[in-house]
């Protein structure tokens, strides 16, 4: 573990959970909202501990950035991380805000260079399936993955 001297981070996605202690599993203690700056307090192999609105917890390393969010207006939401208020660099991320699918003029390219249809259909339906969060929260913990591997 080591002792970290005042460096601010920041959520990367609404809903992170601050916890307890350096587990997953550990009770959740707060749910900070994207951009919230936290004081690194300490490093773990893959939590932080840290302090934010006057509280004191954990959060998977993976779940927090060293950009600062801008500041321009709109919604913190999906569109507000795709647009809005607090910009993130595409590889930074959800796969759920990331992917765009084919647009009009890519489906009309993919249908002039020939791929069939049925593929063109197969990307779409990919495009429309959605992962509940509380999900893929199930089947991280389930599969010990991310913030839940050992």
């Amino acid at each position: 573990m080591t002792d970290v001297t005042a460096q601010t981070l920041y959520v990367k996605k609404s809903g992170t959970n601050l916890q307890a202690s350096d587990s997953a599993k550990s009770k959740v203690i707060a749910t900070l909202s994207q951009g919230t700056s936290v004081q690194v307090i300490k490093k773990d192999s893959k939590f932080y501990q840290v302090s934010a609105g006057g509280q004191t917890g954990w959060i998977f390393k993976f779940k927090l950035t060293d950009k600062a969010p801008e500041k321009s207006g709109g919604d913190a939401g999906l569109l507000g991380a795709l647009g809005g208020r607090q910009k993130i660099a595409a590889n930074e991320a959800s796969s759920g805000s990331s992917i765009r699918g084919l647009s009009p003029i890519a489906e009309r390219h993919a249908k002039n260079k020939g791929i069939a249809e049925a593929d063109i259909q197969a990307v779409k339906q990919m495009e429309a399936f959605h992962v509940d969060p509380k999900a893929m929260e199930a089947f991280l913990k389930e599969g010990k993955l991310g913030e839940y591997g050992q």
